[in-house]
């Protein structure tokens, strides 16, 4: 293939409100020959961070776009020589003239006083700089030894100093965490349900449950909360839909949204439902993992009806949340209560509770068919035995 029937690669889009990207780090430099497979660059948005692949082997003629730059969706960012647009749909079809061919924009690395280049993302550099942690003491497990923000904060989390990360988590993204959120109060009619459900039971089994040795794994509360909310999408599908043009659209699959708190900032990623509770506990420890490294992949930011955001480990009564802009319903969940009810004889007795409340959207579902999906949830907690049957 010739100079000039190069094939653009773009700004990909990784996630349905997606509508721009950091490029974060160029993983080639003009004139590389690419094999199918390697990794060209990296983006970071709000929500995500990703490598982008080459679908087969070419040659990078030129890099259109400095590391370091937020470009928009499907504007080219390189040229090469393998077929096809890299990064879009087939169909689509880049704008190619919102950036001129600029190969030298490469930013350069960190470079500190004895002259050496450190290769680090910029990511990686930033985090470095807030924790006071010099990036050339880092071990970059990056391509060609590139520190990436996972490698930066390894270290942060070996300190073990909650104070220091604390001020980490309070920066970063939080420009754009704070425009999605005042998004979604500004374009999503919110309104509100709350229930308060028994939880003694599912302590019970839950204890009993991580205490068997024969256990194929520990399971969390939240474990338990999203397989909940997950079958209680399954018996009320009106609730599995988000809201798109001027439509309630019904979604091809179950998937919940998880709030991790991380050093950058709050980040849902979304971890599809399947298989049993162990199985989905395993996905979703590795996608809170990966949160909490800034390394979201491109499948954790896909479709989910409702996230999940649990804030019962800071001993919160409980949370009234703001919806993802991408979804219908945010779920938050308190600390279990002790409270006194009366028995089925009218005695007085000392029993766990938690408050559940349910952000919805009121273009997606109306009063009553959220009250029925927060009562399933609440039903299903209440009963947990039947969360470990597949399908019940």
């Amino acid at each position: 293939m010739t100079e000039g029937a190069a094939s653009a690669i773009v700004m990909p889009k990784l996630g349905l409100s997606m509508t721009e990207g950091l490029l974060a780090e160029w993983l080639v430099a003009p004139g590389d020959e690419v094999a199918a497979g390697q990794l060209l660059f990296v983006v970071e948005t709000d929500k995500i961070s990703n490598e982008v692949e080459a679908p087969a082997p070419g040659r990078i003629v030129s890099l259109l776009v400095a590391a370091g730059d937020t470009v928009d969706v499907g504007t080219a960012v390189a040229m090469w020589t393998g077929p096809g647009i890299v990064g879009a749909p087939p169909s689509a079809t880049p704008d190619e003239s919102v950036a001129p061919a600029r190969s030298e924009m490469v930013a350069p690395d960190a470079v500190p006083s004895n002259g050496v280049r450190i290769r680090s993302t910029p990511f990686a550099r930033r985090l470095a700089k807030l924790d006071g942690i010099e990036i050339a003491q880092i071990a970059g497990t990056g391509a060609r030894g590139r520190i990436q923000a996972r490698d930066v904060q390894a270290v942060i989390d070996a300190r073990t100093r909650p104070a220091r990360q604390a001020s980490v988590s309070s920066r970063d993204l939080r420009p754009l965490i704070a425009a999605r959120v005042s998004r979604s109060k500004a374009e999503i009619p919110h309104f509100y349900v709350a229930a308060d459900a028994r939880f003694d039971a599912l302590n019970t089994l839950r204890g009993d449950l991580n205490a068997d040795p024969q256990a194929p794994r520990k399971l969390s509360v939240t474990a338990f909360l999203a397989i909940a909310v997950a079958r209680a999408l399954a018996l009320v599908p009106e609730a599995n839909v988000v809201w798109r043009g001027n439509r309630a659209e019904p979604l091809p699959r179950i998937a919940i949204g998880i709030a991790v708190d991380t050093p950058g900032g709050v980040m849902a990623p979304v971890v599809p439902v399947t298989g049993g509770i162990h199985t989905f506990a395993d996905a979703l420890d590795g996608a809170i993992d990966r949160a909490r490294q800034g390394k979201i992949g491109a499948a954790e930011a896909g479709e989910a009806a409702i996230g999940i955001s649990n804030v019962g480990m800071f001993a919160v009564r409980s949370l009234t949340p703001i919806i993802d802009p991408d979804q219908s319903f945010m779920l938050g969940v308190g600390a279990p209560q002790v409270v006194f009810r009366p028995s089925p004889d009218g005695v007085p007795m000392a029993v766990q509770e938690v408050t559940l409340s349910l952000a919805c959207d009121h273009r997606a579902i109306d009063g009553a068919g959220a009250a029925r999906f927060l009562a399933t949830i609440v039903d299903l907690l209440e009963h947990p035995a039947r969360l470990l049957i597949p399908g019940q």
